[in-house]
């Protein structure tokens, strides 16, 4: 069992002295998190959890490394089919009382939750910072009214990849703030026509993807941002694609691949990761300057600080009726 790492898909596991449930716990371990497997007992594992050590159920735990798969989430069967929403005694109630920006994160958990609570595990980061990540991209939307996966269109980006070499039909129909290339925007598919916005409307994002796939597929699917996190197709490697359309695809076919993705994304290649230690140092402007550019960090940084505590004021008041079922009596049993 050396170098066996388990992930517990319990709501609460119970660690214990010895592998029986006749002796007591001495430790409980939620869903999502990482153990190291040190040795099989019949049905149990020997693990050790920080500084937690014990035995535990084998059957509420799998183990990430049992076969050779590649280090993406997206690929690990376990996570492509978990609950997506939470546990109906962790969905958070939605009060008459919240903000806004309470109701979008309650909306968000109670959605996605289940899954978010394992992937942040995974990471070790706080489940407010998820949810915060995908309010600020996306408002926690991952499809609009039509059914069709949330884009944006990046002009620049677009440039960079297709423009440069096909100068006079990218500015017959495509044009950006050279000097701020995140603002400015337009589109005209009509090379006489007047330039319009297209930000802020699905159908105008839309209406700018086809006609730039018409041009050329590939650059026109890396220069979109995708899904609830909102990743760029030019990111795809990172994620574990192998071309912007095989994302574009997943991307589309199911929200669970774009929370993957989002954590893919995170991850990274390497062992360890920046945007993940700022999130853990709730360093969310650094955050922001890697996830988004630095351009609008504070901004998004802020952003995603106020999501963060929306979130946590709701987890304060879903704890607080919890107390309070459990004071009339209503006491789930753990594992």
């Amino acid at each position: 069992m050396a170098n066996k790492t388990g992930l517990v898909t319990a709501k609460s596991l119970n660690v214990r002295p010895g592998p029986s449930t006749e002796q007591p716990p001495v430790a409980s371990l939620a869903r999502g998190a990482k153990v190291e497997l040190l040795e099989t007992v019949g049905g149990w594992y020997r693990i050790k959890a920080g500084a937690v050590s014990g035995y535990v159920s084998a059957d509420y735990i799998t183990v990430v490394d049992a076969t050779p798969v590649a280090d993406y989430l997206w690929e690990m069967e376990l996570l492509r089919t978990a609950q997506l929403a939470p546990p109906a005694e962790k969905a958070i109630t939605v009060l008459s009382k919240h903000t806004a920006a309470q109701k979008m994160t309650a909306g968000i958990w109670n959605r996605q939750g289940g899954l978010l609570e394992i992937l942040c595990g995974i990471i070790e980061v706080a489940p407010a910072c998820g949810v915060a990540v995908l309010c600020v991209e996306s408002g926690g939307a991952g499809f609009d009214a039509n059914n069709r996966m949330i884009i944006r269109f990046e002009n620049h980006i677009f440039w960079n990849l297709w423009g440069k070499k096909n100068p006079d039909t990218f500015n017959a129909h495509f044009r950006y703030n050279p000097q701020k290339k995140w603002l400015g925007h337009q589109f005209r598919q009509d090379a006489a026509g007047a330039w319009v916005d297209f930000h802020g409307s699905q159908d105008g994002e839309w209406r700018v993807l086809d006609y730039a796939r018409s041009l050329n597929e590939n650059a026109a699917l890396n220069a979109i941002s995708m899904g609830g996190p909102q990743v760029m197709g030019f990111n795809c490697a990172r994620l574990g694609y192998d071309s912007a359309k095989e994302m574009f695809d997943r991307f589309s076919g199911d929200i669970r691949y774009q929370i993957l993705g989002l954590f893919d994304f995170l991850r990274g290649h390497g062992s360890t990761s920046t945007m993940i230690e700022a999130l853990q140092h709730e360093d969310y402007v650094k955050f922001a300057s890697l996830y988004n550019g630095p351009g609008q960090a504070p901004v998004y940084g802020a952003r995603i600080e106020s999501y963060v505590k929306a979130f946590s004021g709701n987890i304060c008041v879903h704890l607080r009726l919890i107390v309070f079922e459990r004071l009339k009596g209503d006491v789930t049993c753990s594992i």
